[in-house]
Formats: C-alpha cells, sequence, structure tokens
C-alpha cells in the first residue's frame, strides 16, 4: 500500500486550522469538498462529539492503548459494541487515519480504516447512528485517492452495544464516483485562480 503514503507527501496539513495544501495552496478536504450535498444535514453538536470521541477510542482500541476508564458511561457501550465486532469477525487492520491525496481531481483527507474483515479488503469508515447516503460519497472520495484494487467500501455503524457492517454496492460505488467528480468540478471551478496556480506548481514537480 506505499502508493496511498507517497501520493500524499507532496501535501501539507496543518492541524490547527484542519487545513490541506500544496506550496501554501489551498487543498479542499474531502468534507469540504462535499459541502453542497451535506449543507443540508444539520447533526447535533453534541452528536459530533459522541462520534469523534468513538474514533478516537476506537483507534486506541486497536493500537492496544484503550482502558475502560478512558471512556464515560455514555460512550462505553459503543466501545463494548466495536469489541464485540473485532470477536465475532477476523480483523486485521493495515492503516488508520492515513493521509490521502487525489491527484487527478485535487482533494484530500485522511481515510479511517483500511482493514481486512473475514478475508476481505474494506475500506470503511465508523459512525454512530443512522445510514445516511452522505456516508457514501465520502468512502468513494477516499477510495478515489487510493490505489487499492479490489476493494470493499463498508460503514461500520455503531450504536450501544450493537454493531452493524454495511457495505455499499457496485451501484452505489458507480453513483458515489459520478458525485465526487461532478463535486470536484464544480469546487475548482469556483476556485480557478488557486486551480491554475495549483497546476503551475504539480507541472513543476513532474518535470
Amino acid at each position: 500500500m506505499t502508493s496511498i503514503i507517497s501520493k500524499s507527501q507532496i501535501v501539507k496539513f496543518d492541524e490547527a486550522c484542519h487545513e490541506y495544501s500544496i506550496e501554501g495552496i489551498h487543498i479542499p478536504s474531502v468534507s469540504e469538498l462535499l459541502r453542497p450535498v451535506v449543507a443540508d444535514f444539520d447533526c447535533p453538536a453534541k452528536y459530533l462529539e459522541r462520534g469523534t470521541a468513538v474514533h478516537k477510542l476506537t483507534e486506541l482500541y486497536d493500537a492496544d492503548l484503550y482502558f475502560s476508564e478512558l471512556a464515560g458511561d455514555d460512550i462505553a457501550p459503543y466501545i463494548i459494541a466495536y469489541s464485540q465486532f473485532l470477536d465475532d469477525h477476523q480483523v486485521e487492520v493495515i492503516q488508520t487515519e492515513q493521509m490521502v491525496f487525489n491527484r487527478e481531481l485535487l482533494y484530500a483527507g485522511r481515510l479511517d480504516r483500511l482493514w481486512m474483515i473475514d478475508g476481505n479488503l474494506h475500506l470503511t469508515d465508523i459512525k454512530t447512528g443512522s445510514k445516511y447516503k452522505q456516508h457514501l460519497f465520502q468512502l468513494v472520495a477516499y477510495a478515489m485517492a487510493i490505489d487499492a484494487g479490489d476493494i470493499a467500501l463498508s460503514n461500520l455503524y455503531l450504536n450501544p452495544f450493537s454493531a452493524r457492517l454495511d457495505t455499499w454496492d457496485i451501484k452505489d460505488f458507480a453513483y458515489g464516483i459520478d458525485m465526487v467528480k461532478a463535486l470536484s468540478l464544480i469546487y475548482w471551478d469556483n476556485h480557478r485562480k488557486d486551480r491554475k496556480a495549483l497546476d503551475k506548481v504539480l507541472r513543476e514537480m513532474s518535470s
């Protein structure tokens, strides 16, 4: 999977402002790219905070750094669900929170998990709550930024004491590709000056 890393080496990430750039030129994140189709998807702050907390704790769990004392009473049932999922399946984590960059469509992001589940390669994003079409677009954007060959796109939905792996089918994948390409076109059409400067920088890097 070295190609996943090499493509993103030219991209810098500013943790403080959560911004990707190449030679000082702003690169949209996956979330920024998807903004036109998630603008009406208003998620209350408490659910966003819960999702972030669960993400962080599952990462610690994967790294054998999790202790039950780290999770409050409201979060612990989600981690128990994650633990049960791992017990029920053969899982091998390959990469987590890996920065990726799509050289053609010019966006960057951090994929959640690239892992083997019961012998199949999955690109998975963990969610708390219910299934939404926006989750597909996010996964497709990450998949289009890596060279992973035959890969399943899935969301692992964690709820208190319950985990469900939901895999998107090939028709969903095709629809998602069209959507991501269209959103990239819209973004860069609205940022033509940056695109022109970026194309010049990338040409110079390639020469």
